[in-house]
């Protein structure tokens, strides 16, 4: 198996290495602005990044952050050259890792989707769009960032850390909004197929196909599409994965506005990694997996913890057609999106069930004898939504109004089969109907005009109709309805001192109704509110020569966190969910970017951290006390090239209500990037260009533990990966 990883690794290196020396010629990149085509101008908050799939501003090469100093509260974007300079075949999500106060944890490796934490706030308590669309699940509001968009085809995230706007929609964003936008078409018509070889048995083949513009002479159109299959055999032991990818998007111009069409489609399998006790890391190594290949035990028993009864498969995708555009002074844009998800989560139990059969009756099944029940956590979803918003001067007043609904219908069935894979009937099955209407007003006023005012609020409300069959068919409470209702204001403020020094304050309040577990977890509770937090942030951003830096003080005061709790019922003490915790997430943030010259920049982020629940005087999760990530970037020709370096103070993993300590951790990442122009062996081949990437990821080895699963008195640890690498090449023609 060693001997197997060493070849792949050295592979790679070699690969890349002759592709980087290997062509004789002179290698240059045009570097300017790229505009998109057949796109119309709009100043909506949030508005898109303009980058295509042809060429990335110099500009976005040079800094990985560039800083709205203009806004009424904290909004940094996060550029495209950062994407570029990822393997592909990560989550986008990696990024993050720079942001001050940020953590990416990743379960086995990225390509299987990374758990995020922001402020101390995990990635349910986050808000995350993609092209302006709320992403996350609306019934427990998580969200799996691996699923809709890689990272070779984002042209940029707007990060806010804290719930900083009313004119930001979705559920959730005590930890902030991540907003990523996809790539526009280019202009140009070209050809780029991408493969790539790594690590660990990991390889991913497919392309890029840019239309150009057509039609230009009735409707001006440019389209992509995006074909991609990532393979890989796993550093941990049982831990394959097989992920196909297929995204399609156009840019049509119509009357006075443009047409976006979007599609995405996400095709995924893997094994899952379960960590492994320090007793069996000690004696069979670090990439133990407690998911094992042997499908019986020593005395002949069934093996629950066999790797073909544990693993993910899912399909899903996300469709989109929005209409943007402007008529004299009037903006308007309008969004009608379309998701479908379906798959399982699969296991294996030796225990007895309570089924509700086909037959629609109660009946209790056990495993054959030294057998095991197969189980398939089943989660189908179906979800569409209309996102409209239009700004217009009103006097000295800019106004926007949006609205956003969102229809959520989601299918939990936890499904169990025989070792023959017959289908015995479910533990549960619970259909979920959850409906969001949330209407925003904005508006901003510049009193002087170094002085920039802006106040709002958004409606939130929200209806649920929650139905447990099984419950039903054993004649108990099995079918609930509950509405939910919250006003949410937002002010903020930002003068400007000098041309190039401003500074911001705001506040902001937030909040995330139930999740669909307040109608099964213990007693149920009719009193149940959705948890609120006030969001306040006051911070300055300048500009001094080649330095531009963005310094922030934050602080999230929450009043009702929902927790489970112990009541008495008559002489019972019984479990339920009530609005009884408060928590307070505070601290500092620092992001400095520094072009010292045409070739070299370099960036350094710095956060401090105070996370709490005050009710249990307990941490945060994956709450470090303070974070840092420094990082240089060359640029000379055709040559990209970045080092960058980090470290977290110690956090805490929640393992069943015990809190288990992480540790500090430092890891250092690599990327080196060259783009070949007017090279003989590209010519000769007929192609435009070609580029060779290779991306070294723990540069030192360091290992930590990520995670903990099983239990608190002997729990798994989940590492992460040691040094790896991945090569990749892509040729334009």
């Amino acid at each position: 198996m060693i001997n197997r990883r060493k070849k792949v690794l050295y592979l790679a290196i070699i690969s890349a290495t002759v592709s980087l020396y290997g062509i004789n010629a002179e290698a240059d990149e045009s570097l300017g602005t790229v505009t998109g085509t057949a796109t119309a101008s709009n100043d909506f908050f949030g508005s898109s990044p303009n980058v295509n799939t042809g060429e990335t501003p110099k500009s976005d090469i040079q800094r990985i952050q560039k800083f709205n100093k203009k806004a009424t509260n904290q909004e940094t974007l996060i550029t495209r050259g950062q994407f570029e300079m990822l393997a592909p075949t990560d989550s986008y999500t990696q990024v993050l890792n720079n942001m001050p106060n940020a953590m990416v944890v990743s379960s086995g490796d990225s390509m299987d989707g990374d758990d995020v934490y922001i402020n101390g706030f995990g990635k349910s308590l986050i808000n995350f769009t993609l092209d302006g669309i709320p992403l996350n699940d609306n019934d427990s509001y998580t969200y799996y960032t691996n699923e809709f968009i890689p990272s070779v085809l984002v042209a940029g995230t707007k990060y806010y850390p804290g719930a900083e706007s009313a004119a930001i929609p979705g559920l959730s964003a005590f930890g902030g909004s991540v907003e990523t936008y996809s790539l526009k078409p280019s202009p140009s018509p070209f050809v780029r197929p991408i493969v790539g070889a790594g690590s660990f048995g990991k390889y991913n083949v497919g392309g890029l196909i840019n239309t150009g513009l057509f039609a230009k002479s009735f409707a001006p159109t440019s389209a992509w599409i995006y074909v991609n299959k990532i393979q890989r055999d796993g550093y941990f032991q049982n831990n394959a994965a097989l992920q196909n990818q297929f995204l399609f998007k156009s840019v049509t111009q119509i009357g006075p506005g443009a047409l976006t069409l979007f599609f995405s489609q996400n095709n995924q399998r893997f094994n899952y990694y379960n960590g492994a006790t320090a007793a069996q890391i000690a004696q069979y190594g670090q990439d133990y997996n407690s998911y094992t290949s042997n499908p019986l035990l020593p005395d002949g028993k069934a093996n629950y913890n066999y790797t073909g009864y544990n693993y993910n498969q899912y399909l899903n995708w996300l469709g989109y057609a929005k209409y943007e555009g402007e008529i004299g002074k009037v903006k308007f844009s309008d969004q009608l999106y379309y998701y479908y998800g379906n798959g399982f989560s699969a296991s294996a139990t030796t225990y007895t069930q309570t089924l509700l059969t086909p037959a629609g009756t109660i009946g209790r099944f056990s495993p054959a004898r030294n057998g095991v029940l197969l189980g398939n956590s089943v989660n189908n979803t179906h979800r569409w939504g209309n996102l409209a918003r239009i700004i217009y001067p009103l006097g000295p007043v800019s106004t926007e109004l949006g609205f956003w609904f969102n229809h959520n219908n989601t299918l939990h069935d936890s499904r169990y089969f025989s070792a023959s894979n017959t289908y015995l009937g479910s533990s549960y099955s619970e259909p979920v109907v959850t409906n969001t209407y949330q209407p925003y007003i904005n508006l901003t006023y510049k009193p002087v005009d170094a002085l920039t005012l802006a106040a709002g609020f958004k409606y939130l409300y929200v209806t649920r109709d929650f139905k447990n069959t099984v419950a039903l068919a054993q004649n108990k409470p099995g079918q609930f309805n509950v509405n939910f209702g919250s006003v949410l204001p937002s002010v903020g403020a930002n003068l400007r001192i000098t041309d190039n020094w401003h500074a911001f304050a705001n506040f902001t309040q937030n909040t995330n109704p139930p999740g669909y577990n307040q109608f099964y977890t213990g007693t149920y509770n009719a009193e149940l509110k959705p948890q609120k937090a006030n969001t306040y942030s006051l911070g300055t951003h300048w500009d001094i020569g080649p330095w531009s830096s963005s310094l922030q003080a934050f602080r999230v005061d929450f009043q009702n966190y929902i927790l489970s709790t112990t009541i008495l019922v008559g002489s019972l003490n019984q479990t339920v969910l009530a609005n009884a915790g408060t928590a307070i997430n505070q601290g500092l943030s620092w992001q400095n970017n520094v072009v010292l010259n045409d070739i070299f920049s370099a960036y350094a982020n710095f956060g401090v951290l105070d996370a709490r629940l005050t009710s249990s005087h307990q941490p945060f999760p994956y709450a470090p006390h303070h974070t840092e990530a420094l990082g240089l970037i060359a640029r000379y020709h055709g040559l990209r090239a970045t080092v960058s370096l980090h470290e977290m103070g110690q956090s805490y993993y929640n393992l069943g209500g015990k809190f288990l300590p992480l540790g500090s951790r430092f890891f250092a990442d690599a990327s080196l990037r060259y783009t070949f122009r007017n090279a003989p062996i590209g010519q000769s081949l007929g192609f435009k260009n070609v580029t060779a990437s290779l991306n070294l990821n723990n540069l030192f080895d360091r290992r930590f533990v990520q995670s903990y699963t099983g239990s608190s008195s002997n729990p798994n640890l989940k590492l992460n990966l040691p040094t790896n690498v991945y090569a990749s090449i892509d040729a334009t023609f």
